[in-house]
């Protein structure tokens, strides 16, 4: 997933219309759900799968095609322009800045035990048990991880 993720974020980042009129901020939040859309088309999967075969003696391209993927990866972008500096996350990858030995954090770690996340899962029938999404996935959002976005009566940015 994160070498899925790095080869087309930035080439996927710049089709977007909003970037295009400087809307960073929102074209950072639709980046990451378009690289969700595009691992899921068979063009997708079948380049996941080879990543994921890379290295691998024996079976093919295609041998996770028709399974469901149960991989994920966090993201952390930083975009800096002349007038500010945005950062965009999912997971709990962490951006800071310094400057002059000064520190400011430019990103939230995504907990599931964080009481907005928390909701957040459990609006979409999750659970959070011992800190973990179903007592399993220890951070909040990520890139892929389809197994925890099964439910279709909710939009994928909730």
């Amino acid at each position: 997933m994160a070498l899925y993720v790095a080869k087309h974020f930035l080439k996927e980042l710049k089709k977007l219309e909003t970037f295009k009129r400087k809307d960073y901020r929102l074209s950072l939040q639709e980046c990451f759900l378009k690289l969700d859309q595009l691992m899921l088309t068979k063009e997708g999967k079948k380049e996941l799968s080879k990543f994921a075969n890379a290295g691998r003696e024996g079976g093919g391209a295609e041998d996770f095609m028709d399974e469901p993927m149960h991989a994920g990866c966090t993201a952390n972008v930083v975009l800096i322009t002349k007038a500010e500096i945005l950062c965009a996350n999912a997971g709990d990858s962490r951006a800071v800045l310094s400057k002059k030995g000064k520190v400011k954090d430019l990103s939230v770690d995504h907990k599931p035990d964080t009481p907005s996340e928390k909701r957040r899962i459990e609006r979409a029938n999750g659970f959070v048990e011992m800190n973990r999404v179903n007592g399993s996935l220890a951070l909040s959002r990520s890139l892929g991880d389809f197994e925890y976005k099964c439910n279709t009566i909710m939009k994928p940015e909730d």
